[in-house]
């Protein structure tokens, strides 16, 4: 095929429409990583114009990214449900509690101010001191099971979402299509049903949280303190910060939790089919930082020295490719 032929297209078009065809089979959303692959696919079709199964080849990358574009697409609606989820309940929590932290703070200033020696230092550690006392007694409130098992709900979704990616990409990948996203997820999800260790990983969140909101209510606090603010411009200022739709402290927790869970269950299903290697995948934007890009650079990585270790608000995503045994095949249907 050649453009110089009149009613031909150009290899380059045909490799562009081939990609574009696969991409639009896969249902996944339109995104850059996506339009960096129809790039370097095309180029590749142009450099291989000889072999009779380079537009097949194209087609799949077309298919294969489109999937990944449909993985990451589902992770950000996973955690804008769950942070709203984790984020209301948060706010039934802490809303009758924030007025005690004000209170106990202007209490221990008090007691800096009467020495006529204003120290920035013992401002930040007296509302540092009030925000954990306060925000660590919420465990007694009987709102705090709800937002436990709210947290926990997130971890146990990561890891289903996990699970489910590593499938639909390896079906992708092996040329089996029609997985049944919703089947697969509510098979994963029940299978953690009884596991133990979900209830731990919840714990070791719910105390980044506090953490986080105690550092939060902290610098609130003591900027008020700074500026000569009222009991009541304080209140509505740790109003802002932790009971407000948008609250800091659960949206990044949330969100770091969220993707950590996702990798453990796409890696515990390599584990247990036998995958020996593993590849770092970024969402291949703008926002990739420079230790995620080194991680994708340098795969694969043997699986057991996969590098764990997430950063908050990292999007990026365990690749392997496995055959896929019968256990799988109530999601998928023949290519």
């Amino acid at each position: 095929m050649t453009a110089d032929r009149p009613g031909f297209l150009s290899i380059e078009d045909t490799a562009r429409a081939a990609y574009a065809d696969g991409w639009a089979r896969s249902g996944g959303p339109m995104t850059p990583r996506v339009k960096a692959g129809c790039a370097a696919a095309v180029a590749m079709a142009c450099e291989h114009a000889g072999d009779p199964h380079i537009l097949e080849v194209t087609l799949k990358l077309g298919s294969l990214e489109g999937t990944w574009a449909l993985v990451f697409d589902r992770r950000d609606q996973l955690a804008a449900a769950h942070t709203a989820a984790v984020t209301a309940i948060w706010r039934q929590l802490v809303h009758g509690h924030l007025r005690t932290a004000v209170r106990a703070f202007r209490h221990a200033a008090a007691v800096t101010e009467a020495e006529n020696k204003p120290d920035p230092n013992r401002f930040k550690a007296a509302a540092l001191d009030a925000a954990r006392v306060v925000l660590g007694g919420l465990a007694l409130d009987h709102v705090w099971d709800k937002l436990r098992r709210a947290l926990r709900n997130v971890i146990a979704a990561g890891r289903a979402e996990g699970a489910v990616d590593a499938i639909a990409i390896a079906a992708e990948r092996t040329g089996r299509i029609g997985l049944d996203w919703a089947i697969a997820f509510d098979d994963a999800y029940r299978a953690l049903g009884m596991l133990g260790d979900i209830w731990a990983d919840t714990d070791g969140w719910l105390s980044r949280m506090l953490d986080r909101a105690a550092a939060d209510l902290g610098r609130v606090l003591s900027d008020g303190a700074a500026s000569g603010a009222s009991y009541e411009d304080m209140v509505a200022d740790a109003l802002d910060a932790l009971d407000s739709e948008d609250v800091g402290a659960v949206k990044f927790v949330v969100d770091w939790a969220l993707n950590t869970a996702m990798q453990r269950g796409a890696l515990d299903l390599y584990a247990r089919e036998g995958v020996q290697m593993v590849s770092w995948l970024t969402a291949g934007d703008g926002r990739v930082c420079p230790v995620c890009q080194a991680n994708e650079d340098n795969s694969p990585f043997p699986i057991n020295d996969y590098p764990m270790k997430i950063h908050p608000w990292c999007r990026c995503v365990p690749s392997a490719e496995f055959s896929l045994g019968p256990a799988y095949d109530p999601y998928l249907t023949a290519a």
